[in-house]
């Protein structure tokens, strides 16, 4: 099933696009890979390992973009609860 044309674009703009784009970001992920293959010895409290350098990068930014998608899920529960408070009359 092919999605509905965008007005004011050809349909067939979509096709050479996106896969252009998944191409520049696979070689630029590529080239972060080649670059960043140095070992780096990580202690922390009572473990000590080596890991390249591109693999611990991209664990931070794992594990952070998990913890902050947390906070979030966190905030926009606070503020759903504090909500229905509010239409119930109970704040």
């Amino acid at each position: 099933m092919t999605p509905a044309p965008v007005p004011g674009r050809p349909a067939s703009a979509t096709r050479f696009v996106l896969p252009g784009v998944a191409g520049v970001i696979i070689v630029a992920v590529l080239a972060f890979i080649v670059q960043n293959r140095v070992p780096v010895k990580l202690t922390w409290l009572f473990w000590s390992f080596s890991w390249p350098l591109w693999l611990l990068l991209v664990v931070t930014i794992g594990l952070s973009l998990v913890a902050g998608q947390i906070m979030l899920m966190l905030r926009r529960h606070r503020r759903r609860v504090a909500r229905r408070a509010v239409r119930r009359g109970d704040a």
